[in-house]
Protein backbone atom coordinates (compact mmCIF):
# COMPACT_ATOMS: atom_id res chain seq x y z
CA UNK A 1 0.00 0.00 0.00
CA UNK A 2 2.81 2.26 0.88
CA UNK A 3 4.38 1.54 -2.53
CA UNK A 4 1.21 2.47 -4.58
CA UNK A 5 0.34 5.66 -2.14
CA UNK A 6 3.88 7.01 -3.56
CA UNK A 7 2.92 6.35 -7.03
CA UNK A 8 -0.12 7.94 -6.49
CA UNK A 9 1.83 11.24 -5.30
CA UNK A 10 4.88 10.90 -7.84
CA UNK A 11 2.99 10.04 -11.28
CA UNK A 12 2.14 12.32 -13.64
CA UNK A 13 -0.31 11.13 -15.71
CA UNK A 14 -3.96 11.28 -14.14
CA UNK A 15 -5.52 8.20 -15.84
CA UNK A 16 -2.18 6.61 -14.52
CA UNK A 17 -3.35 7.67 -11.21
CA UNK A 18 -6.81 7.06 -10.87
CA UNK A 19 -5.53 3.16 -11.43
CA UNK A 20 -3.66 3.26 -8.85
CA UNK A 21 -6.25 4.49 -6.88
CA UNK A 22 -8.42 1.96 -7.33
CA UNK A 23 -5.63 -0.71 -6.91
CA UNK A 24 -5.28 1.05 -3.54
CA UNK A 25 -8.70 0.47 -2.71
CA UNK A 26 -8.84 -3.57 -3.83
CA UNK A 27 -5.21 -3.95 -2.07
CA UNK A 28 -7.31 -2.25 1.34
CA UNK A 29 -10.16 -4.33 0.54
CA UNK A 30 -8.22 -7.42 0.46
CA UNK A 31 -6.38 -6.56 4.35
CA UNK A 32 -9.87 -6.05 5.10
CA UNK A 33 -10.93 -9.25 4.48
CA UNK A 34 -7.82 -10.85 5.46
CA UNK A 35 -9.04 -9.46 9.24
CA UNK A 36 -12.16 -10.78 9.08
CA UNK A 37 -14.23 -7.75 8.40
CA UNK A 38 -15.79 -8.49 4.58
CA UNK A 39 -18.73 -5.87 5.28
CA UNK A 40 -15.71 -2.87 5.64
CA UNK A 41 -14.19 -4.79 2.67
CA UNK A 42 -17.36 -4.87 0.74
CA UNK A 43 -17.92 -1.12 1.11
CA UNK A 44 -13.81 -0.38 0.57
CA UNK A 45 -14.29 -2.24 -3.01
CA UNK A 46 -17.62 -0.05 -3.87
CA UNK A 47 -16.48 3.30 -3.02
CA UNK A 48 -13.03 3.30 -3.35
CA UNK A 49 -12.03 0.42 -6.46
CA UNK A 50 -15.34 1.96 -8.08
CA UNK A 51 -17.56 4.98 -7.45
CA UNK A 52 -13.97 7.67 -6.41
CA UNK A 53 -12.07 6.26 -9.66
CA UNK A 54 -15.21 6.87 -11.52
CA UNK A 55 -15.77 10.41 -10.27
CA UNK A 56 -12.11 11.47 -10.98
CA UNK A 57 -12.48 9.80 -14.83
CA UNK A 58 -15.63 12.06 -14.91
CA UNK A 59 -14.11 15.15 -13.49
CA UNK A 60 -10.82 14.96 -15.88
CA UNK A 61 -12.92 13.85 -19.08
CA UNK A 62 -14.82 17.42 -18.55
CA UNK A 63 -11.49 19.54 -17.96
CA UNK A 64 -9.85 18.79 -21.52
CA UNK A 65 -9.72 21.64 -22.82
CA UNK A 66 -8.05 25.17 -21.63
CA UNK A 67 -9.87 27.99 -22.38
CA UNK A 68 -7.99 31.35 -22.76
CA UNK A 69 -9.37 35.03 -23.00
CA UNK A 70 -6.89 37.72 -25.00
CA UNK A 71 -7.95 40.74 -24.10
CA UNK A 72 -4.28 42.10 -24.76
CA UNK A 73 -4.33 41.30 -28.67
CA UNK A 74 -0.64 43.19 -28.72
CA UNK A 75 1.53 40.52 -30.18
CA UNK A 76 1.62 38.29 -26.55
CA UNK A 77 0.01 35.60 -28.84
CA UNK A 78 0.11 36.18 -32.60
CA UNK A 79 -2.71 35.41 -35.03
CA UNK A 80 -2.67 33.86 -38.11
CA UNK A 81 -2.77 30.84 -40.17
CA UNK A 82 -0.93 29.60 -36.88
CA UNK A 83 -0.62 30.85 -33.55
CA UNK A 84 2.76 32.07 -32.15
CA UNK A 85 4.35 34.59 -29.95
CA UNK A 86 5.45 34.73 -26.68
CA UNK A 87 2.75 33.68 -25.03
CA UNK A 88 1.65 31.42 -26.88
CA UNK A 89 4.55 29.59 -26.57
CA UNK A 90 4.48 29.32 -22.70
CA UNK A 91 0.59 28.93 -23.19
CA UNK A 92 1.20 25.87 -25.64
CA UNK A 93 3.70 24.17 -23.38
CA UNK A 94 1.60 24.30 -20.38
CA UNK A 95 -1.25 22.37 -21.95
CA UNK A 96 1.38 19.83 -23.41
CA UNK A 97 1.97 19.37 -20.03
CA UNK A 98 -1.11 18.51 -18.37
CA UNK A 99 -2.14 17.01 -22.17
CA UNK A 100 -5.29 19.86 -22.70
CA UNK A 101 -6.18 20.94 -25.61
CA UNK A 102 -5.53 25.20 -26.19
CA UNK A 103 -8.88 27.18 -27.41
CA UNK A 104 -7.62 31.18 -27.57
CA UNK A 105 -10.76 33.71 -27.84
CA UNK A 106 -10.86 37.48 -28.27
CA UNK A 107 -13.63 39.74 -28.52
CA UNK A 108 -15.87 38.03 -25.67
CA UNK A 109 -16.67 41.25 -23.31
CA UNK A 110 -18.06 40.70 -20.04
CA UNK A 111 -16.70 40.88 -16.32
CA UNK A 112 -13.81 38.41 -15.68
CA UNK A 113 -16.28 36.63 -12.87
CA UNK A 114 -19.09 36.29 -15.55
CA UNK A 115 -16.74 34.78 -18.04
CA UNK A 116 -15.40 32.21 -15.51
CA UNK A 117 -18.29 31.11 -13.82
CA UNK A 118 -21.20 31.21 -17.16
CA UNK A 119 -18.77 30.63 -20.27
CA UNK A 120 -15.91 28.04 -18.14
CA UNK A 121 -13.00 30.56 -19.01
CA UNK A 122 -10.07 29.04 -17.65
CA UNK A 123 -7.65 32.24 -17.91
CA UNK A 124 -7.92 36.02 -18.75
CA UNK A 125 -4.96 37.58 -20.28
CA UNK A 126 -4.73 40.63 -19.55
CA UNK A 127 -1.65 43.43 -19.16
CA UNK A 128 -0.57 45.99 -16.52
CA UNK A 129 0.02 49.42 -18.78
CA UNK A 130 2.24 50.86 -16.14
CA UNK A 131 4.55 47.91 -15.46
CA UNK A 132 4.01 46.47 -19.08
CA UNK A 133 3.77 42.78 -17.73
CA UNK A 134 0.75 40.54 -19.03
CA UNK A 135 -1.34 39.55 -15.82
CA UNK A 136 -2.86 35.91 -16.44
CA UNK A 137 -5.85 35.64 -14.68
CA UNK A 138 -8.36 32.65 -13.73
CA UNK A 139 -10.14 31.45 -10.75
CA UNK A 140 -8.32 30.36 -7.09
CA UNK A 141 -10.01 26.86 -6.84
CA UNK A 142 -8.50 26.10 -10.49
CA UNK A 143 -6.00 23.69 -9.82
CA UNK A 144 -4.29 24.37 -13.17
CA UNK A 145 -3.70 28.31 -11.89
CA UNK A 146 -1.36 27.15 -9.35
CA UNK A 147 0.36 25.03 -11.91
CA UNK A 148 0.61 27.80 -14.20
CA UNK A 149 1.64 29.85 -11.57
CA UNK A 150 4.72 27.55 -10.85
CA UNK A 151 5.44 27.08 -14.42
CA UNK A 152 5.99 30.88 -15.29
CA UNK A 153 7.45 32.07 -12.24
CA UNK A 154 11.04 32.21 -13.39
CA UNK A 155 9.46 34.61 -16.77
CA UNK A 156 10.29 38.52 -16.41
CA UNK A 157 6.99 40.10 -17.48
CA UNK A 158 4.57 37.26 -16.64
CA UNK A 159 2.13 37.20 -13.42
CA UNK A 160 -0.53 35.24 -12.63
CA UNK A 161 -3.21 36.61 -10.64
CA UNK A 162 -6.41 34.43 -9.27
CA UNK A 163 -9.21 35.97 -7.79
CA UNK A 164 -11.57 34.14 -5.37
CA UNK A 165 -15.11 32.37 -6.76
CA UNK A 166 -17.04 34.90 -5.88
CA UNK A 167 -14.64 38.38 -6.52
CA UNK A 168 -13.86 39.80 -9.57
CA UNK A 169 -10.98 41.80 -10.26
CA UNK A 170 -12.37 43.77 -13.10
Amino acid sequence: MIIISIGVVLHKRNFTIIILIATFGLVAASLYMVNQAPDVAIAEVAIGSAIIPLIYVISISRQREFIVLDRVQDGFITYGEDFSGFGYDILDRFVKTYDLSLNICVDIKGREKDLTDQLNVDLIITKDESTGAYILKGKASSVLMSKLKQMVKEIDNVEVEVFKDGDSND
